[in-house]
């Protein structure tokens, strides 16, 4: 296999190491961002990533470091059963989580545009575009996840801004291949748009009722807006770490989200849609699950040094640390070409 980067992969400083995204005020420093815990390296697609993890603690005091090896950004959990709408193959309250669907592979998003005076029929998968003068550009796009003709909800994934609902007035969405069209604004009472998150599910533990997501708005060494796009998802090719390990974004999925309405703006739970458009509650977000620790709360002293060795990552399989004390996290090892699978 011919070796594709090499040497340090990924670093990472929790504390210290910045992240941003674009909902944050963007003058400086208001738009730095910093975190004790990350997902900072991804093995990307056709790829197999094989080295050793190397803990330096310089910071005066002993400190505990927690390493982990995860395939999501987000673990999202969904509310109680008795907190969520009936199961929809018998009408009762559904005794388990196994009466929602989240197929892996495929998207689940909570942004949604309630709207009204809509026409036309709105297609699964299209473009659609909008105007909002809050914005720089002015021209906002999404793709259409779910449409609820019924209660007139337009479902978008992969907003092009995730603020693209904050209009400053009436506002028309346009399907680009269907012609359909929806408002909302001050003229359409009731209506508004929230500020949610979508991505690509990665699993979905029925069991729990926990929701395993790569969040389109994150970004390490992979752009996960192009997350699954062997050509254009490695931010990196010139084996340059900075560009690699620096330049991160995340807006993590929380269990409320901002709605805006000309009537008032507000925070509902957040609720994520399954793949037959049932609107389940979350009550809770973590990043990481017990099962995926390689360590945990591993102790290393003032000026010690950890390594953890024969680390091997395939394809989208990622490393996250977890520390209070601003310990240097470094990955260093090879990238190398491997078979996509069939």
């Amino acid at each position: 296999m011919a070796v594709k980067q090499n040497g340090v992969l990924g670093t990472f400083t929790p504390t210290v190491t910045p992240y941003t995204h674009l909902t944050v005020n963007a003058t400086h420093p208001n738009n730095k961002l910093t975190t004790t815990a990350f997902n900072f390296y991804t093995c990307p697609a056709a790829t197999l990533a094989s080295g050793k993890i190397v803990v330096t603690n310089n910071t005066g005091g002993a400190a505990t470091v927690d390493i982990a090896m995860v395939e999501q950004t987000d673990i999202i959990q969904l509310d109680a059963l008795a907190s969520q709408p009936n199961d929809p193959n018998t009408g009762a309250t559904a005794v388990n989580y196994g009466s929602w669907s989240f197929p892996a592979g495929q998207y689940t998003s909570s942004v949604v545009v309630e709207g009204a005076a809509d026409s036309g029929t709105f297609q699964l998968g299209e473009t659609v575009n909008w105007n909002n003068t809050n914005l720089s550009p002015n021209a906002q796009t999404a793709i259409v996840q779910a449409w609820d003709a019924t209660n007139k909800k337009l479902w978008l994934r992969n907003m092009s801004h995730p603020s693209g609902l904050e209009t400053a007035g009436d506002t028309t969405f346009t399907g680009a291949t269907s012609g359909a069209t929806i408002a909302a604004g001050p003229s359409h009472a009731g209506t508004g748009g929230t500020q949610g998150w979508s991505g690509r599910i990665k699993y979905y533990d029925s069991l729990s009722g926990q929701i395993y997501l790569n969040n389109y708005e994150f970004r390490n060494n992979i752009d996960y807006k192009n997350f699954g796009d062997a050509n254009t998802e490695n931010r990196e090719l010139n084996n340059n770490n900075l560009n690699r390990s620096l330049s991160r974004m995340h807006r993590p999925v929380a269990t409320t989200q901002n709605r805006f309405a000309a009537a008032g703006n507000t925070t509902p739970a957040t609720e994520f849609i399954d793949a037959n458009d049932v609107e389940l509650l979350v009550s809770a977000v973590t990043k990481v699950s017990a099962e995926q620790h390689l360590v945990k709360n591993k102790s290393i002293v003032d000026q010690g040094v950890y390594e953890l060795n024969g680390i091997v990552l395939g394809t989208y399989q990622s490393l996250f640390v977890s520390s209070s004390a601003a310990v240097n996290v470094s990955f260093v090892g090879f990238e190398e070409t491997a078979e996509i699978p069939s």
